[in-house]
């Protein structure tokens, strides 16, 4: 989660918070971010979702990065009311900017429309309650699905990468199937060139010197060397 500071005052602020922060304070100008430092005037900030933290800023080519740990729902849905809170309604962004200060806010429908009612003191106001529950399920919803289309895509490139790529190893071993030749004629080979040579001869030479005699081709050596093993 992306964590700003007023280049004013200098008060920590919550993506969700600068809009109604920057009504208020006279002399926020533009707000920072607390882990890269940057600055950002009028609504910019609001496409900083990410960024490089101090390690990866300085150390540049030679810095590894750790692996990137996979955030739990409660994370996603923080984050997501956080953003809907930039664009809802007029009638609602109050309520989604004040809950959105709150964190740890329930996932459950039930669990959600308690929480909301009395930390918002929104009790007996079920309509608005549950207006707002409906928004925020509507937008979950759709980055469920949009996420759902972006995995599927992915599983299809691989499937595909990977189905190719057997067709192509099964191609090649019919290939060699068809070249390698048989047995017979491989120790044939191998007792013609083991009396041409008047000393013994170590394995490896004569590998070498069966693969030279039958021509085979390259991607047959490995091969030929199991069946002279």
């Amino acid at each position: 989660m992306v964590v700003f500071s007023c280049d004013g005052c200098g008060l920590v602020l919550k993506k969700s918070q600068v809009d109604t922060h920057a009504e208020r304070c006279r002399t926020c100008n533009s707000v920072s971010c607390a882990d890269c430092a940057v600055s950002f005037y009028g609504d910019d900030y609001r496409a900083h979702t990410t960024c490089v933290s101090e390690a990866e800023r300085y150390e540049k080519s030679v810095y590894k990065g750790k692996s990137k740990k996979k955030r739990n729902p409660q994370e996603e849905w923080t984050d997501l009311i956080e953003q809907s809170a930039n664009d809802a309604p007029p009638a609602l962004k109050e309520h989604l900017v004040y809950l959105a200060s709150l964190g740890n806010v329930p996932r459950k429908e039930k669990q959600f429309r308690n929480f909301t009612a009395n930390s918002l003191n929104l009790r007996g106001n079920d309509s608005v309650v549950g207006a707002v529950w409906t928004y925020l399920s509507a937008l979950r919803q759709k980055e469920t699905d949009a996420r759902k289309k972006v995995d599927e895509a992915a599983k299809k490139v691989d499937d595909e990468r990977r189905k190719k790529k057997e067709e192509e190893e099964q191609a090649l071993q019919a290939k060699l199937d068809e070249t390698l030749p048989s047995s017979k004629k491989l120790r044939k080979t191998f007792k013609k060139i083991l009396k041409k040579e008047k000393s013994s001869v170590k394995i490896k030479l004569l590998r070498t010197k069966v693969f030279d005699e039958l021509g085979l081709d390259k991607s047959l050596k490995k091969k030929l060397k199991k069946l002279l093993e």
